[in-house]
């Protein structure tokens, strides 16, 4: 009974005080209080301006999903009360030991969700971080969730999730010295990751050679995880190559304009592809690449104990690039065959550009390439260096995260007239400040060597 009089003097209180008071709740105790009478549960639920979830949403607290503006996002109004509810859910299935497949998968595509509409990095606020990004990363640290999935050593990788650890880039696999367990995780994770990249059969004409499905357009995460995988392991096995020119990478980096210069794009070059550009190429000896596809242990299905040797490393070049917009009438006629058609989206229309890559020790050559937005929202850059008037190299890649992200783009490069055995290997594209002391050093280097 004395609870019962001291909830009908809270009823008392002017509905809109109570709610503000709930406001500094958890959503579950709000939940509870719902469950006490008719009337809690109006104030709770009945409300349809969804004033009290929208506070309970943005003071989780979240990123304000009333700041991104996309074409791509669902049409209607912003579901608070269900989308923390979702959120919530997910972090419930994280912290269980032993979850179902279908929860677990639920829970991924949560984590993506909220990944996928962080708040984008703004002028004068490049150094405060997503409250979204962040709630993912501690969930994921606290409840070890992705290093207990079954999924992560099953074969053929979940999309979603290949595409939740291609955010992360390895960031939550660390492990201490002592550490075997993680030792062996990180072997086995760079092993399928190098099958899958250099594996021949995956590159042909119905995926445009790159890392995507055979349905047009559609990213192979899969693959993309791999790339990340392969590329940023080689670049820590050599820690004393290049140790300021390293890219970014983690859920902060995949924000939409995180990358250099990108929060002021000037007027029609929306995925920001003007200015300076560092880019890491790894390749196998073609020896290695041949008898891995197409030696004894290459027939049919191939042999993932091919790089169990510890001798074993592909090379890794670094490329610095110099980028400009030009117009589609301006494309090179040798290059005009491999670009993107015209985009109908008036809000991303493709983007043609042209430039200079050059090495360490010069090695120039002219880049000509195209940038386009998939029908899913995901960005895609196809280009190819033209060295002596004739096409050499072709790459397809996929910005990982939003428009003009810090992470970059991921893809493979191959040869630009695909013939049998041409070989193939991983790229990680990322811009860089244009005072950037390794690039501005590299260009000195090629102007002596010129």
């Amino acid at each position: 009974m004395a609870a019962t009089t001291r909830l009908g003097r809270v009823l008392q209180i002017p509905s809109e005080i109570t709610e503000q008071a709930l406001t500094l709740c958890h959503p579950y105790d709000v939940e509870s209080f719902s469950q006490t009478c008719r009337k809690a549960r109006h104030l709770v639920y009945g409300n349809p301006d969804q004033y009290l979830w929208r506070q309970l949403f943005l003071l989780f607290p979240f990123d304000d999903p009333r700041l991104i503006s996309s074409p791509f996002q669902e049409d209607g109004q912003f579901n608070w009360r269900k989308q923390l509810h979702r959120r919530l859910a997910a972090q419930l299935i994280a912290c269980r030991t032993n979850p179902t497949l279908e929860d677990l998968l639920t829970a991924i595509e949560t984590f993506i969700s909220v990944v996928c509409t962080a708040a984008p990095v703004t002028w004068g606020h490049e150094r405060i971080s997503s409250p979204n990004l962040l709630w993912v990363v501690e969930v994921l640290q606290s409840t070890n969730m992705l290093r207990r999935s079954p999924l992560l050593f099953q074969e053929g990788s979940n999309q979603s999730l290949a595409r939740l650890r291609a955010y992360l880039a390895l960031t939550l696999d660390e492990y201490d010295d002592d550490d075997d367990e993680g030792m062996e995780r990180l072997k086995l994770i760079r092993t399928r990751s190098r099958c899958q990249v250099y594996d021949l059969r995956n590159y042909h004409q119905d995926n445009d050679w790159g890392p995507f499905n055979v349905i047009a357009g559609e990213v192979d995460w899969t693959h993309i995880e791999s790339i990340i995988n392969v590329v940023s392991m080689n670049l820590s096995d050599r820690p004393c190559d290049w140790p300021d020119a390293r890219p970014r990478y983690g859920l902060e980096a995949t924000r939409a304009y995180s990358a250099p210069g990108t929060t002021g794009l000037a007027t029609g070059d929306w995925a920001g592809v003007e200015g300076h550009w560092r880019r890491y190429v790894c390749f196998m000896d073609y020896r290695d690449l041949f008898a891995f596809n197409y030696g004894n242990r290459g027939r049919g299905q191939r042999d993932s104990t091919y790089f169990d040797p510890p001798d074993f490393e592909e090379a890794v070049r670094l490329v610095e690039l110099k980028l400009t917009l030009i117009d589609a009438q301006e494309i090179p006629e040798v290059y005009t065959l491999n670009r993107f058609p015209d985009s109908p989206c008036k809000h991303y229309p493709t983007l043609y550009f042209t430039g200079t890559s050059w090495g360490i020790n010069g090695n120039e050559a002219t880049i000509v390439g195209s940038v386009a937005m998939s029908e899913g929202g995901v960005v895609r850059w196809r280009f190819a260096s033209i060295a002596n008037s004739h096409i050499q190299w072709g790459s397809e890649g996929v910005q990982i995260g939003g428009i003009a992200s810090a992470f970059g783009v991921i893809g493979t490069w191959t040869g630009t007239h695909h013939d049998h055995g041409d070989p193939v290997g991983p790229f990680w594209l990322y811009k860089v400040e244009a005072d950037d002391p390794v690039y501005m050093r590299t260009v000195v280097n090629n102007q002596v060597n010129a």
